[in-house]
């Protein structure tokens, strides 16, 4: 049997295609009488509520509303009544709802009028936005908390101002007494450093560069008896105040020594007694170079503690003078020897502290104790004057701008006819 052909009226049925929309519609969509009673729910309306067609077509859906916004709900129903278009109109939320298992969902909210005034139909499209609504909570929640850690920060950082202005007074304060108390320690130790002896026959120059305010090295020179000129310079271990302070310690002790009538040899084996017997148990040392200079027998002795070799020069010639024995401060026992040369007027004697020769450019190359010896040679028929800023100004060369890295001592010696 053949099927009819359904015409075009037919095929395009408002009512059927507004049910199949209707009931395929992913939105809840619930429709009111004039007296807000349900007559019309579609499966995705019985989804959301989790309430059947049957036990909700007939009734009001106020049971769906908490009770704070269900008066509301009506009046907005009312309100869009009256408005010269009744299509559906912005959706508002969000709203919550109660479900049958009393769960509550957030939704928003579209509604449209349709029919004659006095019998208005009102439709209801809910949309489930609880994801969207979690979401902008968290979101929420989350800009509130950045505010309050913003806030949060700006006040730790106003602290944290406050207190690294509290703290650099205080920095401010303790580095304005440590540079006094630099200022003082410099000028005592100036103090300690010898003036330079009237002694005929003797011409003397010098000059003394701490790395710091202060440093390790020390000098001295005092005549023992008419005639015979008593040299000695040290120098100790580290830099500094420490340096410094030991220093002061060996000052002390040569005070209480230097004029004794023995070679330098037993000198230094007496002074390195006392120093390892008062302060062997600090963990200090120090290498020092003693000398007797006679002018009358044109004759030096010295005894060198470990020093770096000094140099005794002649006109033809620059010759170092080796250490005797190791540095003061390690073995209370150790004893140190001399060794004794005569010399002719017009020679000289450098001595000096192995800062000059440690000295080390950008390159790591060191200055070293030939380029001294060079200079020393080249200067020895020039002014004696000129040796010692001659030799400084080659070091500064080769540091190229770069600091000195240790104290610097340089002392010279004319050995000439007594008037």
């Amino acid at each position: 049997m053949t099927v009819p052909a359904r015409s075009k009226s037919e095929l395009y049925d408002p009512e059927e295609r507004y049910s199949i929309l209707f009931q395929s519609a992913i939105d809840a969509i619930v429709s009111l009488d004039r007296n807000f009673r349900v007559f019309l729910i579609n499966p995705a309306a019985e989804r959301m509520s989790g309430y059947l067609a049957s036990e909700i077509i007939g009734k009001t859906i106020e049971h769906q509303f908490p009770l704070r916004i269900r008066n509301r709900f009506y009046r907005i129903l009312k309100n869009v009544a009256k408005l010269p278009d009744k299509k559906r109109q912005k959706p508002f939320g969000p709203i919550r709802l109660i479900r049958k298992d009393k769960s509550v969902l957030v939704s928003e909210v579209s509604i449209s009028v349709t029919g004659p005034e006095g019998d208005f139909q009102y439709h209801v499209i809910i949309r489930d936005i609880s994801e969207k609504h979690r979401i902008l909570m968290e979101l929420k929640r989350a800009n509130q908390t950045l505010k309050r850690m913003d806030r949060e920060k700006e006040e730790l950082l106003e602290k944290l101002e406050e207190k690294v202005r509290q703290r650099s007074r205080l920095l401010a304060n303790y580095y304005k007494a440590m540079k006094e108390e630099l200022s003082l320690a410099k000028r005592l130790q100036s103090e300690i450093l010898s003036v330079m002896p009237s002694v005929s026959g003797i011409e003397i120059h010098s000059a003394y560069l701490p790395m710091m305010e202060v440093g390790g090295d020390l000098y001295d020179f005092f005549e023992i008896r008419p005639g015979v000129l008593r040299v000695f310079v040290a120098d100790a271990t580290g830099h500094g105040i420490q340096a410094a302070l030991l220093t002061m310690t060996i000052k002390g002790i040569l005070e209480s020594l230097k004029k004794k009538e023995v070679d330098p040899g037993e000198l230094l084996t007496e002074f390195n007694y006392e120093y390892c017997r008062n302060f062997g148990n600090i963990g200090m040392f120090f290498s020092c170079f003693l000398a007797d200079i006679d002018t009358v027998q044109r004759r030096i002795v010295y005894s060198s503690g470990g020093h770096p070799p000094q140099f005794f020069l002649s006109k033809d010639l620059v010759m170092g003078l080796d250490r005797t024995g190791s540095l003061l401060g390690l073995d209370s026992k150790n004893r140190y020897g001399i060794f004794s040369l005569t010399y002719q007027y017009g020679d000289r004697l450098f001595l000096l502290t192995d800062g000059i020769y440690e000295e080390f450019n950008s390159e790591k190359q060191q200055f070293g104790e030939l380029s001294v010896q060079r200079i020393l040679a080249e200067k020895f028929d020039e002014p004696m004057e000129e040796t010692i800023p001659a030799i400084l100004q080659a070091l500064m060369d080769h540091l190229g701008g770069q600091k000195i890295q240790d104290d610097i001592t340089a002392l010279l010696i004319s050995l000439n006819s007594p008037d």
